[in-house]
């Protein structure tokens, strides 16, 4: 991970925070320690592939050109290819860095996938890294109030994110919010 904290030092924290998130919501999910583990490295390694990506793109101000989108769109791929040799990534923390992208409807990438056919811990880390990123700063946008965020996640439960799993996750961040 040093060449991504190197690269593009956000990416590396927005990767910290997400793994972070995701060993909380795996407590309160109650997986399996197994389960656990693949998903808080796979949340840690989801954006590796973004470290082949150039740097220019990961900045730009502006919105992406379609060959800049269609350039950033495959950093699961590369990531996932970039990890397979990690010493203890197994096939399924690489399922998570593969297909975090994919969306609930069919709509997202690399594949397109659909529902349940999305490895779940992937559906897992899709919910945590969208809300972390819309907490994130972007060069291109301001980051969104923690309601602004959870309303997003809502929104697009059932469609872009399976809605179980953020009903899981809203229920955690109402928890610790209350604390």
């Amino acid at each position: 991970m040093n060449f991504l904290r190197d690269k593009h030092p956000e990416t590396h924290r927005h990767s910290i925070r997400v793994a972070m998130m995701a060993e909380e919501l795996a407590g309160s999910m109650k997986l399996i320690e197994k389960e656990k583990n693949i998903l808080v490295r796979g949340c840690f390694l989801h954006d590796i592939g973004k470290s082949l990506i150039p740097v220019e793109i990961l900045d730009q101000q502006e919105p992406l050109t379609e060959e800049q989108w269609n350039i950033l769109k495959l950093h699961p791929l590369l990531g996932a290819e970039l990890a397979k040799d990690f010493p203890g990534i197994d096939s399924e923390v690489n399922d998570v860095i593969r297909y975090h992208h994919e969306r609930w409807d069919g709509t997202g990438y690399p594949y397109g996938l659909k529902g349940e056919d999305i490895p779940f811990l992937a559906r897992v880390c899709s919910v945590i890294d969208a809300y972390d990123a819309m907490q994130s700063f972007r060069p291109y946008r301001e980051r969104t109030s923690i309601q602004q965020a959870k309303d997003e996640l809502r929104a697009h439960a059932g469609t872009q994110f399976d809605s179980q799993i953020v009903d899981q996750f809203l229920l955690l961040t109402d928890l610790q919010l209350s604390v």
